[in-house]
Protein backbone atom coordinates (compact mmCIF):
# COMPACT_ATOMS: atom_id res chain seq x y z
CA UNK A 1 0.00 0.00 0.00
CA UNK A 2 1.36 3.53 -0.86
CA UNK A 3 2.50 5.77 1.83
CA UNK A 4 -0.13 8.21 2.17
CA UNK A 5 0.98 12.01 1.59
CA UNK A 6 0.31 13.45 4.59
CA UNK A 7 2.54 10.81 6.18
CA UNK A 8 5.69 11.29 3.39
CA UNK A 9 5.67 15.22 4.34
CA UNK A 10 5.84 13.97 8.43
CA UNK A 11 8.71 12.23 7.85
CA UNK A 12 10.08 14.91 5.22
CA UNK A 13 9.69 17.87 8.22
CA UNK A 14 11.31 15.24 10.95
CA UNK A 15 14.47 14.43 9.09
CA UNK A 16 14.78 17.88 7.91
CA UNK A 17 15.50 18.29 11.41
CA UNK A 18 18.83 16.61 12.04
CA UNK A 19 21.64 17.52 10.18
CA UNK A 20 23.64 14.42 10.53
CA UNK A 21 24.15 11.78 12.37
CA UNK A 22 26.84 9.47 13.62
CA UNK A 23 27.92 6.14 11.47
CA UNK A 24 28.52 4.64 14.73
CA UNK A 25 28.25 4.48 18.32
CA UNK A 26 28.46 2.08 21.00
CA UNK A 27 26.02 0.23 22.73
CA UNK A 28 26.95 0.14 26.56
CA UNK A 29 25.89 -2.46 28.93
CA UNK A 30 24.60 -0.65 32.31
CA UNK A 31 24.86 -2.12 35.92
CA UNK A 32 21.77 -3.40 37.12
CA UNK A 33 21.12 -1.68 40.94
CA UNK A 34 20.24 -3.46 43.80
CA UNK A 35 18.11 -2.20 46.60
CA UNK A 36 20.75 -1.76 49.07
CA UNK A 37 22.63 0.32 46.34
CA UNK A 38 19.58 2.13 45.80
CA UNK A 39 18.67 2.80 49.41
CA UNK A 40 22.15 4.09 49.89
CA UNK A 41 22.60 6.54 47.28
CA UNK A 42 19.08 8.06 48.80
CA UNK A 43 20.11 8.47 52.38
CA UNK A 44 23.39 10.36 50.54
CA UNK A 45 20.77 12.73 48.30
CA UNK A 46 18.94 12.97 51.46
CA UNK A 47 21.95 14.50 53.28
CA UNK A 48 22.88 16.59 50.79
CA UNK A 49 19.52 18.63 49.97
CA UNK A 50 19.17 18.98 54.05
CA UNK A 51 22.59 20.58 54.39
CA UNK A 52 22.12 23.06 51.49
CA UNK A 53 18.70 23.91 52.79
CA UNK A 54 19.66 24.37 56.27
CA UNK A 55 17.42 21.20 57.29
CA UNK A 56 18.36 19.45 60.92
CA UNK A 57 20.34 16.34 60.04
CA UNK A 58 18.04 13.40 61.37
CA UNK A 59 17.81 9.83 60.63
CA UNK A 60 15.24 9.70 57.85
CA UNK A 61 12.70 7.06 58.57
CA UNK A 62 12.52 3.86 55.46
CA UNK A 63 9.84 2.24 53.90
CA UNK A 64 10.81 -0.32 51.60
CA UNK A 65 8.20 -1.18 49.21
CA UNK A 66 8.11 -3.76 46.12
CA UNK A 67 8.91 -1.46 43.45
CA UNK A 68 10.36 1.85 45.74
CA UNK A 69 11.71 2.95 48.83
CA UNK A 70 10.25 5.77 50.14
CA UNK A 71 12.60 7.79 53.30
CA UNK A 72 11.16 10.56 54.89
CA UNK A 73 12.24 13.21 57.39
CA UNK A 74 8.68 14.14 59.16
CA UNK A 75 7.79 17.21 58.46
CA UNK A 76 10.88 18.20 56.22
CA UNK A 77 11.28 16.40 53.76
CA UNK A 78 10.17 13.25 51.73
CA UNK A 79 12.66 11.08 49.50
CA UNK A 80 11.81 8.27 46.59
CA UNK A 81 14.15 6.03 45.14
CA UNK A 82 13.38 3.45 42.57
CA UNK A 83 14.48 -0.55 42.28
CA UNK A 84 14.33 -1.05 38.74
CA UNK A 85 15.91 1.79 37.67
CA UNK A 86 18.11 3.60 40.76
CA UNK A 87 16.54 6.96 40.23
CA UNK A 88 15.53 9.22 42.94
CA UNK A 89 13.78 12.54 44.04
CA UNK A 90 13.62 14.18 46.83
CA UNK A 91 11.23 17.13 47.34
CA UNK A 92 10.83 19.45 50.54
CA UNK A 93 7.98 19.90 52.92
CA UNK A 94 6.58 23.45 50.88
CA UNK A 95 3.58 24.18 50.11
CA UNK A 96 2.95 25.18 46.72
CA UNK A 97 3.27 28.86 48.04
CA UNK A 98 5.41 28.92 50.47
CA UNK A 99 8.74 30.93 49.57
CA UNK A 100 7.52 32.64 46.35
CA UNK A 101 10.32 34.91 44.75
CA UNK A 102 9.30 38.85 44.96
CA UNK A 103 10.13 39.32 41.34
CA UNK A 104 11.40 37.68 38.45
CA UNK A 105 15.37 37.60 38.29
CA UNK A 106 15.48 36.50 34.81
CA UNK A 107 16.74 33.93 33.00
CA UNK A 108 20.66 34.47 33.60
CA UNK A 109 19.71 34.89 37.80
CA UNK A 110 17.79 31.79 38.04
CA UNK A 111 20.14 29.39 35.67
CA UNK A 112 22.92 30.38 38.16
CA UNK A 113 20.81 29.92 41.12
CA UNK A 114 20.15 26.16 39.36
CA UNK A 115 23.51 25.81 38.57
CA UNK A 116 24.84 26.84 42.39
CA UNK A 117 22.38 24.50 43.76
CA UNK A 118 23.77 21.53 41.79
CA UNK A 119 26.80 22.08 42.49
CA UNK A 120 26.23 22.22 46.59
CA UNK A 121 24.14 18.81 45.75
CA UNK A 122 27.11 17.53 44.44
CA UNK A 123 25.34 16.30 40.93
CA UNK A 124 27.85 15.78 38.51
CA UNK A 125 29.62 13.99 41.08
CA UNK A 126 27.35 11.28 40.68
CA UNK A 127 27.64 10.46 37.27
CA UNK A 128 31.00 8.76 36.10
CA UNK A 129 34.01 10.81 35.39
CA UNK A 130 34.20 10.73 31.90
CA UNK A 131 30.71 11.65 31.53
CA UNK A 132 28.43 14.64 32.36
CA UNK A 133 25.41 16.65 33.31
CA UNK A 134 24.77 19.48 31.21
CA UNK A 135 22.26 22.29 31.66
CA UNK A 136 19.10 21.76 28.87
CA UNK A 137 16.50 24.30 29.97
CA UNK A 138 14.99 26.46 32.83
CA UNK A 139 10.89 26.03 33.38
CA UNK A 140 9.01 28.51 36.06
CA UNK A 141 5.70 27.68 37.76
CA UNK A 142 4.00 31.09 37.94
CA UNK A 143 0.11 31.63 39.92
CA UNK A 144 -1.71 34.07 39.40
CA UNK A 145 -5.92 35.15 40.87
CA UNK A 146 -8.86 36.65 39.60
CA UNK A 147 -11.92 37.97 40.33
CA UNK A 148 -15.50 37.48 39.12
CA UNK A 149 -15.27 40.70 36.75
CA UNK A 150 -12.33 39.13 35.04
CA UNK A 151 -9.49 41.14 36.75
CA UNK A 152 -6.76 39.38 36.65
CA UNK A 153 -3.35 39.71 39.14
CA UNK A 154 0.17 39.96 38.04
CA UNK A 155 1.20 36.15 37.95
CA UNK A 156 3.88 35.20 40.79
CA UNK A 157 7.12 33.37 40.16
CA UNK A 158 6.54 30.26 42.89
CA UNK A 159 9.03 28.27 41.26
CA UNK A 160 11.75 27.90 39.09
CA UNK A 161 13.28 24.49 37.99
CA UNK A 162 16.41 23.52 35.72
CA UNK A 163 16.51 20.48 34.20
CA UNK A 164 20.15 18.95 33.11
CA UNK A 165 20.87 16.24 30.65
CA UNK A 166 23.10 13.37 31.29
CA UNK A 167 25.83 13.05 28.40
CA UNK A 168 27.17 9.24 27.38
CA UNK A 169 29.73 9.24 25.40
CA UNK A 170 29.13 12.80 24.41
CA UNK A 171 25.96 11.43 23.32
CA UNK A 172 22.80 12.63 25.20
CA UNK A 173 20.38 10.39 27.24
CA UNK A 174 16.55 10.95 26.36
CA UNK A 175 13.81 10.58 28.43
CA UNK A 176 13.16 12.14 31.59
CA UNK A 177 14.95 15.09 32.14
CA UNK A 178 18.37 13.29 33.52
CA UNK A 179 18.30 15.73 36.73
CA UNK A 180 16.17 18.59 37.91
CA UNK A 181 16.62 21.20 40.50
CA UNK A 182 13.19 23.10 41.80
CA UNK A 183 13.92 26.48 43.32
CA UNK A 184 12.60 28.11 45.69
CA UNK A 185 12.60 31.72 46.53
CA UNK A 186 16.56 32.98 46.92
CA UNK A 187 17.42 30.12 45.58
CA UNK A 188 16.35 27.39 48.38
CA UNK A 189 15.84 23.98 47.40
CA UNK A 190 12.31 23.14 47.03
CA UNK A 191 12.71 19.24 45.31
CA UNK A 192 15.52 17.74 43.33
CA UNK A 193 15.74 14.39 40.99
CA UNK A 194 18.11 12.27 39.67
CA UNK A 195 16.97 10.11 36.81
CA UNK A 196 20.12 8.79 35.39
CA UNK A 197 21.33 5.13 34.22
CA UNK A 198 24.87 5.18 34.96
CA UNK A 199 26.19 6.13 38.33
CA UNK A 200 30.08 6.87 40.04
CA UNK A 201 31.34 3.33 40.77
CA UNK A 202 29.18 1.48 38.69
CA UNK A 203 30.37 -2.07 37.31
CA UNK A 204 28.66 -1.13 34.07
CA UNK A 205 30.24 1.11 31.15
CA UNK A 206 31.36 -1.61 28.94
CA UNK A 207 30.77 -1.47 24.95
CA UNK A 208 29.36 -4.64 24.19
CA UNK A 209 28.89 -3.54 20.17
CA UNK A 210 29.66 -0.91 17.76
CA UNK A 211 26.57 -0.34 16.23
CA UNK A 212 25.72 1.14 12.58
CA UNK A 213 23.39 4.15 12.62
CA UNK A 214 20.53 4.44 10.42
CA UNK A 215 19.59 7.18 7.96
CA UNK A 216 17.42 9.97 9.80
CA UNK A 217 15.12 10.05 6.59
CA UNK A 218 14.41 6.19 7.26
CA UNK A 219 14.13 6.30 10.90
CA UNK A 220 11.36 9.31 10.47
CA UNK A 221 9.80 7.68 7.85
CA UNK A 222 9.27 4.65 10.32
CA UNK A 223 8.12 7.22 12.74
CA UNK A 224 5.48 8.50 10.39
CA UNK A 225 4.00 5.23 10.00
CA UNK A 226 4.07 4.28 14.31
CA UNK A 227 2.16 7.89 14.28
CA UNK A 228 -0.57 6.15 11.69
CA UNK A 229 -0.97 3.07 13.20
CA UNK A 230 -1.20 4.39 16.66
CA UNK A 231 -4.75 6.23 15.06
CA UNK A 232 -5.90 3.20 13.41
CA UNK A 233 -4.68 3.76 9.80
CA UNK A 234 -4.27 5.85 7.25
CA UNK A 235 -8.43 6.95 6.83
CA UNK A 236 -8.17 8.65 10.22
CA UNK A 237 -5.33 11.25 9.95
CA UNK A 238 -6.45 12.94 6.78
CA UNK A 239 -8.04 15.91 7.88
CA UNK A 240 -5.62 15.87 10.51
CA UNK A 241 -2.80 18.74 11.43
CA UNK A 242 0.29 17.17 11.90
CA UNK A 243 3.28 19.29 13.23
CA UNK A 244 6.88 17.99 13.70
CA UNK A 245 8.23 19.59 16.68
CA UNK A 246 11.89 18.16 17.26
CA UNK A 247 13.88 15.21 15.62
CA UNK A 248 16.14 13.88 17.90
CA UNK A 249 19.15 10.89 18.05
CA UNK A 250 20.82 9.73 20.73
CA UNK A 251 20.49 7.18 23.60
CA UNK A 252 17.36 6.19 25.19
CA UNK A 253 16.69 5.67 28.99
CA UNK A 254 13.12 4.08 30.09
CA UNK A 255 10.74 4.96 32.59
CA UNK A 256 12.03 5.00 35.82
CA UNK A 257 10.10 1.70 37.03
CA UNK A 258 11.46 -0.14 34.02
CA UNK A 259 14.87 -1.83 34.03
CA UNK A 260 17.58 -1.56 31.63
CA UNK A 261 20.53 -3.57 30.56
CA UNK A 262 21.76 -1.18 27.55
CA UNK A 263 22.31 2.44 26.41
CA UNK A 264 21.76 1.98 23.05
CA UNK A 265 20.47 4.48 19.80
CA UNK A 266 17.44 5.58 19.16
CA UNK A 267 15.59 8.73 17.04
CA UNK A 268 12.99 10.45 19.54
CA UNK A 269 10.58 12.76 17.41
CA UNK A 270 7.67 14.92 18.99
CA UNK A 271 4.59 16.02 16.95
CA UNK A 272 2.05 17.61 17.60
CA UNK A 273 -1.69 16.41 16.91
CA UNK A 274 -4.46 19.02 15.85
CA UNK A 275 -7.86 17.24 15.09
CA UNK A 276 -11.44 19.07 15.00
CA UNK A 277 -12.40 18.68 19.24
CA UNK A 278 -9.19 17.62 20.15
CA UNK A 279 -5.47 18.15 20.21
CA UNK A 280 -2.81 15.76 21.64
CA UNK A 281 1.13 15.17 21.72
CA UNK A 282 3.18 12.54 21.18
CA UNK A 283 6.90 11.35 21.57
CA UNK A 284 7.77 8.35 19.48
CA UNK A 285 11.11 6.68 19.63
CA UNK A 286 12.27 4.61 16.73
CA UNK A 287 15.64 2.33 16.67
CA UNK A 288 18.56 4.27 15.60
CA UNK A 289 21.14 1.16 14.35
CA UNK A 290 20.27 -1.38 11.55
CA UNK A 291 20.49 -3.77 14.31
CA UNK A 292 17.85 -3.17 17.05
CA UNK A 293 19.42 -3.90 20.36
CA UNK A 294 16.52 -3.16 22.40
CA UNK A 295 12.69 -3.09 22.51
CA UNK A 296 10.76 -0.57 24.17
CA UNK A 297 7.91 -1.65 25.97
CA UNK A 298 4.23 -1.03 24.90
CA UNK A 299 2.71 2.15 25.28
CA UNK A 300 -1.33 2.44 25.14
CA UNK A 301 -2.81 5.50 23.55
CA UNK A 302 -5.98 7.04 25.20
CA UNK A 303 -7.90 9.67 23.01
CA UNK A 304 -10.87 11.40 24.33
CA UNK A 305 -14.12 10.46 22.70
CA UNK A 306 -15.51 12.62 19.64
CA UNK A 307 -17.98 15.26 20.82
CA UNK A 308 -20.52 16.97 18.88
CA UNK A 309 -19.63 20.60 18.45
CA UNK A 310 -22.02 23.06 20.82
CA UNK A 311 -23.72 25.88 19.95
CA UNK A 312 -23.05 29.31 22.14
Amino acid sequence: MPTPQYAANLAEQLSSMIDGAPKAVDVVQLAQPDVGTVQKRLKELIGRVAEVAGLEQERPTVETQRVRTVMSLPGQLRATGFHASGAMSVALALAPFDDLFESDPGDDELVALSQRVAEGLGLQKLVPGDESLTFERLWRVKAAGGNQKGTMTEPVLCRAIGAYRHYVRELPVYGRASVTVELAAKGRPASASVSVRRFAGDEGGKTIAKAAVRKPADAARDVAAHLVEAFGGQEELKSTGLIAEWFRFGYLSLSRRHTQGLLAPFYIASIAVEREYEASAHVIAVSGSEEQFMRIPPGRRTSAPKRPAMAA
